[in-house]
């Protein structure tokens, strides 16, 4: 079992509604290449953005953990899904959207994985098509890492997040995951998830590799700043 089946009981809990994520995708896509009708999410995890996507789109989803998997296959019936490494996946298909959100690729701790996650996406996406993924910045975790630890009740599950950064760029983030058993006792499920951040320059280097523009996105203002924490990558024109 890894550290995300571990974590997949308890992923929606901890992460809480992103229905406007969702939405902003659709928007992008919509934009980018209007024309689309498929559509691969690479790390699909729980199934939230496949829930939302599939109804538009026919859509494949792709994750490394079965306890994720499983939860997405009630949430997103209309897709089809499967288990595989976004590092090194290889489908006789493509399609017109490929996204990543939910900053998974930060997940991936080596940037050179990170190449062939961009590796992956190319590979998979029609002429015209768009690729759309998104980052954790380093403002986003330093301000994380220097916050209280935070916690959030919901039913009989508290769940607890802490961010530690081992050097620059490496975050571990803590989850202490607190179930109730039977009036006061409860079961402790503790996991560190580690997480690489990359300078915004050298992202768009690589993806320069691959296509020839890039937008970047900011969800929560007008154009990227030094204080953006969530980065969008929208990636069209492959080469």
């Amino acid at each position: 079992m890894t550290q995300y089946d571990q974590f997949a009981p308890f992923y929606d809990h901890v992460v809480g509604p992103r229905d406007s994520i969702g939405k902003l995708l659709q928007r992008l896509v919509k934009r980018y290449n209007p024309r689309a009708k498929t559509l691969l999410e690479l790390g699909c995890g729980s199934g939230s953005m496949l829930a939302i996507l599939s109804r538009r789109y026919k859509s494949v989803g792709i994750d490394n953990s079965k306890g994720m998997l499983k939860i997405a296959r009630k949430k997103a019936p209309k897709a089809k899904l499967l288990h595989g490494d976004i590092t090194s996946l290889d489908l006789a298909d493509r399609f017109d959207a490929i996204v990543c959100p939910f900053d998974t690729i930060n997940h991936v701790t080596s940037f050179a994985k990170w190449r062939k996650v961009f590796e992956t996406a190319h590979r998979h996406l029609n002429s015209g098509g768009v690729f759309i993924f998104d980052v954790n910045t380093e403002h986003k975790m330093e301000e994380y890492r220097t916050d209280p630890i935070t916690a959030d009740v919901e039913n009989d599950v508290v769940s607890m997040v802490q961010i530690k950064r081992r050097r620059r760029f490496h975050y571990d983030v803590i989850l202490k995951i607190f179930r109730r058993r039977a009036g006061s006792d409860f079961t402790l499920n503790e996991m560190v998830l580690p997480e690489l951040v990359v300078p915004t320059p050298i992202i768009l280097r690589e993806l320069a590799k691959y296509f020839r523009k890039v937008t970047l996105v900011d969800p929560d203002r007008r154009r990227p700043s030094p204080y953006t924490e969530e980065l969008f990558f929208v990636c069209r024109d492959p080469r």
